[in-house]
C-alpha cells in the first residue's frame, strides 16, 4: 500500500511539472527595448534555447552559453555581437500560466563591466 501511495505522489508531481518546452515571443526594456524571441526544447534532462531579439529595428542572433531549468524557472546565459562589442546576458524567468515574466542583465564578455539590466516577458506561441 506504501508503494501504492508513493506512485500516486511522484505521479502528480511529474504532471504538476511545468513543460517549458516552446517557442515563446514578447518584449525586452531597460536603457532601450525590444522584441524577444526564445524557443525551448529538451530530451532527457538536456535542454537547448535559441534566442533573438532587437535592438533598434535590427535582429540580433545569439550563441547560447548555459541553459538551466528548475520546475518553471529558466535560467539562461547568451552571448552577441552589438556594435562590435562582445556581450553576454544573463537572465531568469519564472512560467506562469504560458507567460515568462523575469529579468536580465548584459555584460561585457572581455571585463564583465555592466552595460544594462531590466526585465523581459515572453507569451508561448
Amino acid at each position: 500500500m506504501r508503494k501504492l501511495i508513493l506512485l500516486f505522489f511522484v505521479t502528480v508531481m511529474f504532471l504538476a511539472a511545468a513543460d517549458l518546452t516552446g517557442d515563446y515571443k514578447g518584449t525586452w526594456s531597460g536603457a532601450a527595448g525590444g522584441d524577444f524571441h526564445i524557443v525551448l526544447t529538451h530530451a532527457g534532462d538536456d535542454w537547448k534555447a535559441t534566442v533573438t531579439f532587437t535592438m533598434g529595428g535590427d535582429e540580433v542572433k545569439t550563441k547560447i552559453v548555459s541553459v538551466k531549468v528548475d520546475g518553471n524557472k529558466l535560467n539562461l546565459v547568451y552571448q552577441y555581437d552589438l556594435q562590435g562589442t562582445q556581450l553576454q546576458s544573463a537572465i531568469t524567468g519564472e512560467l506562469k500560466d504560458k507567460k515568462f515574466e523575469g529579468t536580465y542583465k548584459a555584460t561585457t564578455v572581455a571585463d564583465g563591466e555592466d552595460v544594462d539590466e531590466g526585465s523581459w516577458t515572453a507569451t508561448a506561441q
